[in-house]
């Protein structure tokens, strides 16, 4: 099924990295805040390809302006206040994909939706690297995993999947458990996203011998946290995809590390952070992960 219209809110490294190879079979808008001027580019090895996109404004939106489909790739914390940005322009039946490091709570987005709007969590270690306000590099071929969120998305999830991913997205596949898709990337996200930060190194410095204590023990303290929640995720399963993941993007900043360099807010309290307070829910303590939080926080506030 061809040209499909797909916006993509969010022109960050995953949204223009996605609305790349979305173009290449479908129409695709990016929205953007702010007024962007001229074309998106993608740079894959030496290739700059400009982005097949028309581009609009999100706040110049009116209520003849339909969505349909809407990927949502912002920060964890932007979450909320991006998909009320677009929910009044949704259709009766509109599709929304998110994906974001870390977890976040989706009881706000999912009560807002009606019974035949459907919402899916997008999970990608494709390594991309946005190196200019409008060029993002490709940095590494990683996974995506499309999960279904609410009701509607498990029953249009296969039909939805090969229309829109199937030709598009190479190494893309359905996940059927969107709750341990969800701790997976969170896994991987605590692995590499703090260190890279705190060190400022990429992805791949992270496969040295002198950072995998670091590594075993925020994840350690994270599966036995999983393991009270009754999410089954092993130390060596959650090690496995880690390392898979780092040297998947071994040539690849983390947003995170990016963050922490150009002094912008991080995702660390939908990483770190989720495992710390709900170690706290549990009367426990997360002593690796609340020292991280509050390590990166403290970056964030000197930066």
């Amino acid at each position: 099924m061809a040209n499909i219209h797909i916006h993509i809110l969010g022109a960050g490294a995953v949204g223009l990295s996605f609305g790349f190879h979305l173009s290449q079979h479908h129409q695709i808008t990016l929205l953007t805040r702010n007024k962007q001027k001229g074309a998106f580019y993608y740079q894959e090895n030496e290739t700059i390809t400009p982005i097949a996109a028309n581009i609009a404004d999100l706040t110049n939106l009116t209520p003849q302006d339909t969505i349909s489909i809407c990927f949502i790739c912002v920060k964890a914390y932007q979450l909320v206040d991006a998909f009320n940005a677009i929910q009044p322009f949704l259709t009766p039946e509109a599709k929304i994909v998110i994906s974001h490091n870390g977890i976040t709570d989706l009881a706000e987005i999912t009560s807002k939706l009606s019974k035949t709007q459907s919402l899916y969590f997008m999970s990608t270690s494709r390594g991309a690297l946005k190196t200019s306000s409008n060029t993002v590099i490709q940095t590494g071929i990683g996974a995506t995993y499309l999960g279904a969120c609410n009701t509607d998305a498990e029953s249009n999830i296969d039909t939805f999947y090969k229309a829109v991913f199937a030709e598009s997205i190479s190494h893309s596949a359905i996940h059927n458990d969107i709750t341990l898709l969800r701790w997976q990337k969170l896994m991987v996200n605590i692995a590499i996203n703090p260190l890279t930060a705190l060190h400022q190194v990429q992805n791949g410095q992270l496969l040295k011998p002198n950072y995998a204590t670091q590594v075993m023990n925020l994840l350690n303290e994270a599966c036995f946290i999983a393991g009270k929640l009754g999410i089954n995720i092993t130390l060596a399963q959650a090690l496995n995809s880690a390392y898979t993941v780092m040297r998947q993007t071994r040539s690849n900043n983390s947003s995170m590390a990016q963050d922490i360099k150009l002094g912008r807010k991080t995702e660390i309290d939908a990483i770190c952070g989720y495992i710390a307070s709900e170690a706290e829910k549990l009367g426990l303590d997360a002593p690796y992960n609340r020292t991280m939080l509050e390590e990166i926080v403290r970056l964030e506030q000197t930066s």
